[in-house]
């Protein structure tokens, strides 16, 4: 990757960057890091880099492409730590196969580190926890924030949400390449996971700037790890929850849903909306469960490429219970829990599945509430 003369000659910049005119992201960046040091010299020299609880590819690889930048394009030495297990079995083979290492919250010591750079997700969202007293000096995200009072826009020195983006890792990406680094192999197979996973291999949410991020980041990835990561094997438990949720999953007309009641990790469900979003004649996708670990209802919601936006759809399908996010075709809920009985969950269910209909109700004309068996 080549150092670019100015800000301006990118193709991918916009107003909403942050720095001056004549300034590119990355440099401002580092402004931010080296000064928010230079103002806490009772701190560390550290900087901890940190995202949403229970990592996906694209959080894992953004964190690592941050880490990369920081200690090879800044001379700043920084560490990743991580709140809440990986489950999905690619996620959990992607951070196996690149040996990536991370710190977990209580192994913090605050003292060590002058500021934090969140990545993949904002500070607001239901998902997202961050360490006591360590001052947030930077956010990388490409997802569509919650409307919330005292957002964060003007809470950090260096704010980087591209909600046009498919893809974190994509942002991360652009500061290496102009801050000159050249990829080494796991750098660029954690980036090229990340933009991957996140667009479905350039199928949705994809532009330019997350066609170049794919193709760079491949080309100089390790391809047999990549083929790892994609294959790994899965548990007997995981062949028992999918049974259950084909058996639970009704079809109404373009919509599937499947409301799984108690599951064992949140990110089945969001793997659960993938798989269904692959069914000839479907076109949008609503799949939930309780996760006992995180207290909360997690829901998950796809849109095919010609459907539509998926976060306008979560809000109607939330009608105001809970928080979520999301960026083009995909987006995510979390609904707080008074207590994980039965009967809070099937409430909570019956809830969202009344306000989804609805929604079928006025856009797709009146369709039985049990829907359709998919068998």
């Amino acid at each position: 990757m080549t150092k670019p003369a100015s800000r301006a000659a990118r193709a991918d910049t916009d107003a909403g960057l942050p720095g001056s005119p004549d300034q590119l992201p990355v440099q401002h960046l580092e402004e931010a890091l080296r000064a928010a040091r230079a103002s806490a010299p009772e701190r560390g020299d550290h900087v901890l880099i940190l995202t949403h609880r229970g990592p996906d590819p694209d959080a894992i690889g953004s964190c690592e492409g941050m880490r990369a930048l920081c200690e090879q394009g800044f001379g700043i030495p920084a560490e990743v730590a991580t709140v809440g297990r990986i489950y999905r079995a690619e996620n959990q083979a992607m951070v196996r196969t690149l040996n990536l290492s991370s710190r977990t919250y209580d192994e913090l010591d605050a003292r060590e580190f002058f500021g934090a750079v969140l990545v993949d997700t904002q500070p607001e969202f239901g998902h997202t926890v961050l360490p006591d007293d360590i001052p947030l000096v930077a956010i990388f995200d490409h997802h569509v924030p919650p409307k919330v009072e005292n957002a964060s826009e003007t809470d950090v020195a260096h704010r980087d949400v591209r909600l046009g983006l498919g893809a974190t890792a994509t942002i991360v990406y652009s500061y290496l390449r102009d801050n000159g680094l050249e990829l080494d192999p796991i750098v660029a197979t954690a980036l090229f996971c990340g933009v991957r996973y996140d667009t479905a291999d350039l199928s949705r949410n994809a532009t330019d700037l997350d066609e170049e991020a794919y193709y760079t980041c491949f080309r100089k990835s390790d391809r047999a790890l990549i083929a790892e990561i994609a294959h790994p094997p899965l548990p007997r438990d995981y062949y028992r929850d999918l049974s259950r949720a084909l058996s639970t999953a009704r079809q109404h007309g373009p919509l599937v849903m499947a409301l799984l009641g108690e599951v064992g990790h949140p990110e089945f469900v969001a793997e659960m909306a993938d798989f269904f979003l692959r069914m000839k004649g479907a076109s949008w996708v609503v799949v939930g469960g309780a996760c006992e670990e995180e207290g909360e209802y997690v829901l998950s919601l796809r849109t095919d490429y010609a459907f539509g936006n998926a976060y306008p759809l979560m809000a109607r399908v939330l009608d105001g219970l809970g928080s979520f996010g999301g960026h083009g075709h995909i987006a995510g809920a979390r609904i707080k829990l008074d207590d994980h009985g039965e009967s809070t969950i099937a409430q909570c269910e019956r809830q969202l599945r009344k306000n989804t209909i609805a929604i079928l109700g006025t856009e797709e004309g009146e369709l039985p509430p049990e829907g359709r068996p998919l068998s």
